[in-house]
């Protein structure tokens, strides 16, 4: 009678696991689009000229394509190709927007961080980190050499191919810039010069710091800016802040912040029923001024945010309803991704847990997994992978459960043959209380986004 299987199977799961769970999404799934789906620009292994990774080591790594650039849009449909699964070049829209990238970037980084810890530990972990700083040396010289204006700036591009020679070349999109994406590369470049060992570590550091300088010059124009950009340029800040300490960062900081103190009440500016998300991000640029600078305004102000965003969830339907009469409700990637971040930071912040990690389990089995928002989640490492054990011990009594790496009731992408990534939206039907998914499509901006909050924030 073994076959028939449990009669009841109790879910034990809790807010801890869900926390890995969405690293270890976040995690591979970059791994595999850096790595694997030539989604953009790559190159060969051998020429990023690693130091340090002899040849064995390169060999370990097998048949990689490390991204110099992500393009703008994919159809996440894998292809089986000679036994190994693919991403479909015909669904690539050969765009760069530079603010995908640079969150690409950054998250790299932050796993160079925390592969870094496996050193001495296990070769094949700890090199990956040499891996990713030489695929991050790689981009972020790529960038300065290919995306930046006349007048020195970041600015999104698209490919063009040279007829006569076949050489990739790219041209202007638009001549706009953000300051949000000078920001964001402002990081990946500060970020890279304080993990990096490399002699010329100080021109990424110093390239970072005229970004800075840029910024503080131009800030009265930045006053003036749409709110999701202040916002944007806010977490910006927050995350430079957080490496650097620097007193310019933290002036700029303070003055943007009292900018979104005023702009608060301002219903003109977040009243549109697509920017709830606009919530999020105050919440989420509240909670790191508070932890990088201890005071104690910033964590009351998250809390009002908080006590806002509660009022949105429904314990009946175990999901949060956004305000409208319409039939259907549509919840962005972004929207459903950003509720569940807050709710989490907000319960390691709180006392009181209780109801807080009921609105988590829910929010995340209800709205993000059941959904059908996430197309395949990554398999569980398999029991000689370090890995799966605390501490790294390798001990059976050590073994993880697998319920800290995936939930079962979503595909892996080698089963449903779909990349792990999030699509764009989903729409809920208020009459049959189901979630209808969109076209299958991957945003890059929106994955990189997502992925990079949830490195950021649940790192270990």
């Amino acid at each position: 009678m073994k076959y028939i299987g449990p009669f009841l199977r109790i879910n034990k799961l809790k807010k801890e696991n869900i926390e890995h769970q969405l690293f270890f999404l976040a995690k591979e799934s970059l791994n595999q689009i850096v790595l694997y789906s030539k989604c953009g620009v790559y190159t060969p292994i051998k020429e990023l000229k690693i130091k340090n990774l002899s040849s064995s080591d390169i060999n370990t790594f097998g048949n990689i394509s490390p991204l110099l650039c992500l393009y703008k849009k994919a159809n996440p449909k894998l292809i089986n190709i000679d036994n190994n699964l693919c991403w479909d070049d015909e669904g690539f829209k050969k765009e760069v927007n530079i603010g995908s990238n640079a969150l690409m970037t950054l998250s790299i980084l932050e796993l160079c961080n925390y592969y870094k810890r496996f050193e001495g530990v296990n070769t094949k972990k700890f090199n990956l980190a040499k891996l990713y700083m030489g695929i991050c040396k790689n981009q972020l010289e790529f960038y300065a050499s290919h995306f930046r204006n006349e007048d020195g700036v970041f600015v999104d591009k698209k490919e063009t191919k040279n007829s006569s020679n076949g050489e990739v070349n790219f041209e202007e999109k638009n001549k706009k810039f953000k300051f949000s994406s000078q920001a964001l590369l402002m990081n990946a470049y500060y970020i890279y010069s304080s993990l990096s060992d490399d002699e010329e570590k100080t021109f990424y550091e110093n390239f970072a710091l005229d970004i800075l300088n840029m910024l503080v010059e131009f800030k009265e124009d930045i006053y003036l800016l749409s709110h999701e950009e202040i916002l944007k340029l806010t977490l910006c800040l927050n995350i430079f802040y957080s490496y650097s300490k620097n007193k310019k960062c933290k002036v700029l900081l303070l003055d943007l912040c009292e900018l979104l103190s005023d702009k608060i009440n301002d219903t003109a500016a977040i009243s549109d029923d697509n920017k709830l998300e606009y919530d999020y991000l105050k919440y989420i640029n509240y909670f790191l001024l508070y932890k990088n600078m201890s005071i104690i305004k910033f964590k009351e102000d998250a809390e009002k945010i908080y006590n806002k965003l509660l009022n949105l969830y429904d314990p009946e339907k175990g999901i949060f309803i956004k305000h409208t009469e319409k039939k259907d409700i549509t919840f962005s990637c972004t929207e459903i991704s950003l509720y569940l971040l807050v709710c989490l930071i907000h319960g390691n912040m709180s006392k009181e847990q209780d109801d807080t990690n009921l609105i988590i389990l829910d929010i995340f089995k209800r709205q993000l997994v059941d959904s059908g928002i996430i197309l395949s989640w990554p398999d569980v490492p398999n029991l000689n992978d370090i890995e799966r054990y605390n501490n790294y011990t390798l001990k059976s009594e050590d073994l993880i459960d697998e319920q800290f790496f995936r939930t079962p009731s979503i595909p892996t992408p080698e089963s449903c043959e779909l990349a792990p990534i999030f699509i764009k939206h989903v729409t809920y039907s208020k009459r049959k209380e189901t979630f209808k998914p969109s076209k299958v499509s991957f945003d890059s901006y929106k994955n990189m986004f997502i992925f990079f909050l949830i490195i950021y924030i649940l790192k270990p």
